[in-house]
């Protein structure tokens, strides 16, 4: 089931406060935080590498890249936004046994670093974001070391949050879905990055390497933070698919996605909820 995609509103743009999808980040997190941890564990790595994160966002990942690459390696978190990189620092102020960790402000489409200055680059759901993913990549390439790993960790937003409701509901939402990112981006594709990594790899001169999906599967009754991170979700899916659903499917939406409803997601006893995402893997 498809959500908003994360962008940063004008509120945000110089990188002064946070943007308005880190709710809902920090709520992924939380609620699906082994699975998205076991995903960047995949990234090949050396015990003495040196990392980048970009953009790294609250350091999520880059705590546990700087734990994997403790006492030798070491770990550049980067991000365009001063209070991510604010939120990050105090991420790792409360941390122990880490890897020497470098925060710098940067842009993802000009990195300040020289070429081939890292063995591994981590990008984690954040092509959607970027108007231009393909130039981002490159710029990934440039300072990634000959022979070195890139991996992105992306979504598709069609497929991302799966829920047992009615079928009927769900092509709806799904059509709606599809409605709304061509009238909002001109594309249905903006919102499944995923899909088109192969041709992004390629295009920014690097070679793909396999891909690893990830499934986090939740079951009623459903803990506190996944209870958090659904009805985030299915508020922002349903601000997003509104205008482009039917009456008795936006109907049935919001009885299926209401908290006291008996028959709803939150409520029923075989209710179910799976989260998906996928580690791309390429090589310079």
């Amino acid at each position: 089931m498809p959500a908003t995609p994360t962008e940063t509103p004008d509120d945000a743009a110089d990188g002064t406060r946070l943007p308005a999808y880190e709710a809902t980040l920090r709520a992924t997190h939380r609620a699906f935080g082994r699975e998205l941890r076991r995903a960047a564990r995949a990234l090949p790595l050396g015990p003495r590498d040196t990392v980048l994160d970009v953009p790294c966002g609250d350091g999520f990942y880059s705590a546990g890249l700087a734990r994997r690459l403790f006492p030798q390696g070491k770990v550049v978190a980067a991000d365009l936004s001063d209070a991510f990189l604010a939120r990050a620092r105090r991420r790792f102020a409360r941390l122990t046994r880490v890897a020497p960790t470098e925060f710098v402000k940067a842009d993802v489409y000009r990195l300040p670093f020289d070429p081939a200055a890292f063995d591994a680059v981590w990008c984690a759901r954040s092509l959607i974001s970027l108007d231009d993913p393909a130039v981002a990549l490159a710029e990934v390439r440039r300072v990634t070391r000959p022979g070195g790993v890139v991996g992105v960790l992306e979504d598709d937003e069609y497929h991302r949050v799966l829920v047992n409701w009615p079928v009927d509901l769900e092509l709806a939402v799904q059509g709606a879905t599809a409605a709304a990112a061509r009238a909002k981006y001109g594309s249905a594709t903006k919102l499944a990055p995923g899909r088109r990594m192969l041709k992004l790899f390629r295009s920014a001169g690097l070679t793909p390497r396999g891909k690893k999906t990830v499934a986090a599967d939740r079951a009623a009754p459903f803990p506190p933070a996944v209870v958090g991170f659904l009805l985030r979700h299915l508020r922002e899916t349903r601000d997003f698919v509104a205008p482009h659903l039917l009456p008795e499917h936006l109907a049935a939406f919001d009885r299926y996605a209401d908290p006291a409803a008996p028959d709803g997601v939150f409520r029923r006893p075989d209710a179910e909820l799976t989260f998906l995402t996928t580690l791309f893997l390429a090589r310079r």
